[in-house]
């Protein structure tokens, strides 16, 4: 008989099927069954007492009551057995099952007390009927109470990369750079000192930084970049490259674990936020903040060009005017040099 009721108990968990607040496991013997919910997630491990009370000192108890009846706890979101009771003769018995755990800060408990109508047939066939406290009947012996939710991340727990800065070359003097993080969306937590989704550091010269840690209090996955600012320090190429923080945030044992994962340009995980700036003197003008180069230095003007180019067609004129010169005082050499033979 056992067989066939665990049979059907199982086939109706498998058709998505409620599970009766009361099942007989044989003739003359009951088993109630009370739901507990925890509203939210995050509630796994909570446990709460309840009591059954016959309203008859007479009426049959489960095994293991005492004088103030009989007193069972429940887990978590679940469903607990309570019984069985037996019956030896047919009546009708009547029991109360109500919440009794101590109040907590921060929880809600549901404070419904059921009164159960058991009625127990010459064939000693069982019928249970639940009512509440407003007389209402009930489908099910049911409780649902509220805790505080889930515990936040620990930031502790956090893997904050370090930013990690290299100069190249041998400048005189070490140049502060800046660091932005940014997050993918303004409503992201961010660690202290952030404003508007976004926090800066700074590191002079070669170094290494940290933006900080901090908690997560929802489920979800949440995105960030990491980038250099280029504040157009003369004499430095600055480093272009952009990291991606990736973190998971998920409930587990009522506290949210954080899962991080930081990728580099070419979507492969680092463990570090690197940047190369390049110090080389005279190397060229270093670009403006907003990415745009200055423009380059006047090497002439254009009033000296026109000067050359005037003193340059003044000495050919002169050059001119030199050979004419020469070639007419040969031509009249010649010509004196006729008359006189």
């Amino acid at each position: 008989m056992k067989k066939i009721v665990l049979a059907v108990l199982l086939l109706a968990c498998l058709m998505g099927l409620s599970v009766p607040m009361a099942y007989a496991a044989e003739l003359g013997q009951v088993t109630l069954t009370v739901k507990q919910i925890f509203a939210g997630t995050g509630m796994p491990g909570e446990t709460c007492s309840y009591r059954l009370t016959p309203k008859q000192a007479s009426n049959p108890m489960p095994a293991g009551s005492g004088p103030d009846g009989y007193v069972f706890t429940a887990v978590g979101t679940s469903d607990t057995a309570v019984g069985p009771i037996a019956f030896a003769q047919a009546g009708q018995y009547a029991y109360e099952i109500s919440h009794i755990t101590p109040p907590a800060s921060g929880y809600t408990y549901d404070q419904e007390v059921y009164r159960l109508e058991i009625y127990v047939k010459s064939s000693l066939a069982v019928t249970v009927i639940a009512y509440k406290k407003d007389g209402s009947k009930a489908a099910n012996i049911s409780y649902e109470h509220a805790g505080p939710g889930l515990l936040p991340s620990d930031p502790a727990a956090m893997a904050d990369p370090p930013v990690m800065k290299t100069v190249s070359g041998s400048p005189a003097k070490a140049s502060i750079f800046t660091f932005r993080l940014a997050a993918g969306n303004l409503s992201n937590p961010m660690p202290a000192g952030s404003k508007d989704g976004v926090k800066t550091i700074q590191i002079t010269g070669s170094g290494r930084g940290e933006f900080g840690t901090w908690s997560y209090t929802a489920e979800g996955t949440y995105y960030y970049t990491v980038s250099e600012v280029n504040t157009g320090e003369s004499d430095y190429t600055y480093d272009t490259a952009v990291y991606t923080i990736t973190d998971t945030a998920k409930a587990i044992d009522g506290q949210l674990v954080v899962a991080r994962v930081v990728t580099n340009g070419a979507n492969k995980k680092v463990t570090s936020l690197s940047f190369i700036n390049a110090y080389a003197p005279g190397g060229g003008a270093p670009a403006e903040p907003s990415g745009k180069p200055k423009p380059g230095p006047k090497t002439g003007d254009e009033s000296q060009i026109v000067l050359y180019i005037a003193l340059f067609c003044g000495a050919g004129i002169t050059l001119l005017g030199s050979i004419a010169y020469l070639l007419a005082s040969r031509r009249r050499r010649k010509e004196t040099d006729g008359h006189e033979t």
